[in-house]
């Protein structure tokens, strides 16, 4: 491996392990700092967005402003930044807040699963093998992770189990909306903007100026780690990483995400797992691999078939 890979493997660890101190840090502030979570969520997006944007503004100029000339991808745009990226931040807020950093990251996972069924759904697009596995392994992975606790049902939360569905949802949201946004305008821009906006909107309607919040040294460095490095950081480590090694090692490599999660979780906040939650972990986090693996396999056979094909003719 290249120096040049080893460096995109190590930025793409980067950013999966700061969401895994991100989602942590967002259980601290909200269960030990009594932190407003419709107050962080607005922070995080307005704070992020906004310096995401200047970022976008000191690299690309003026050409960052290109979206709104459009009208069709101005209201793409909004459905990407509200109903994908603030639906996904406050409802993976909620549902740390309830079931901490480690279950609350790993139901967020179920979303690969979910694009698949929609594709199904909408589209009619047959699921592969790999995938159908992934989606069978996902729903056995969220019995056994809603069972953490026991398989009781006075213990099964559901709570935990709406917020956490509503969260992968967001992220299959934001997943699927903005591709064609992404291709014309870049991503710095459209992630930008739609932080920024979501950011706005979330404002509005939560109309909480207040975090009510008990502020010390440790809460400075949780925001800092929420907004900052679990963010800023984090997102521009893991998309200059899946520049160097590509997509499909980049999403594998991601799902360290909920295990990072997990860990500090455990180590910093007293977390604790049953074996059958180790187990739902471990299904719902191996569907990225499988999906992962699978796509490269569908690459290299469309590749391989059109080089036959120019053979042949």
């Amino acid at each position: 491996m290249k120096r040049y890979e080893i460096i995109g493997v190590l930025l793409t660890l980067l950013g999966a392990v700061l969401w895994g101190v991100s989602g942590a840090s967002v259980q601290f502030l909200s269960n030990f700092r009594d932190m407003n979570l419709e107050w962080l969520v607005t922070m995080r997006l307005i704070t992020a967005g906004l310096l995401t944007v200047l970022y976008a503004w000191f690299k690309y100029g003026n050409s960052i402003f290109n979206v709104f000339r459009s009208l069709k991808d101005t209201v793409g745009l909004i459905i990407f930044g509200v109903f994908g990226m603030a639906l996904c931040q406050y409802t993976y807020f909620k549902s740390i807040a309830l079931a901490g950093a480690g279950i609350a990251t790993v139901l967020q996972y179920l979303a690969p699963s979910m694009i698949i069924i929609y594709l199904l759904a909408r589209y009619g697009k047959r699921p592969s093998k790999g995938e159908i596995i992934s989606v069978i392994l996902a729903l056995v992975g969220t019995i056994c992770l809603m069972g953490n606790d026991g398989l009781s049902i006075e213990s099964f939360p559901l709570t935990v189990l709406v917020w956490g569905l509503l969260s992968a949802v967001g992220v299959a949201v934001y997943s699927l909306s903005p591709v064609d946004l992404l291709y014309k305008y870049g991503t710095l821009p459209i992630v930008g903007f739609g932080m920024l906006m979501s950011g706005i909107v979330a404002a509005i309607l939560f109309h909480q100026p207040n975090s009510y919040a008990m502020w010390d040294v440790w809460t400075v460095i949780g925001c800092f780690n929420v907004v900052f490095l679990g963010t800023i950081v984090s997102f521009n480590a893991y998309l200059e990483g899946v520049k160097r090694i590509g997509a499909v090692p980049g999403s594998i490599l991601s799902s360290i995400e909920p295990i990072s999660a997990a860990f500090f979780g455990w180590a910093l906040l007293d977390n604790q797992f049953s074996l059958l939650g180790l187990i739902g972990m471990a299904m719902i986090i191996a569907t990225v691999v499988i999906i992962a693996w699978d796509r490269q396999r569908t690459i290299k056979r469309e590749v391989l078939a059109k080089l036959n094909k120019t053979i042949l003719e």
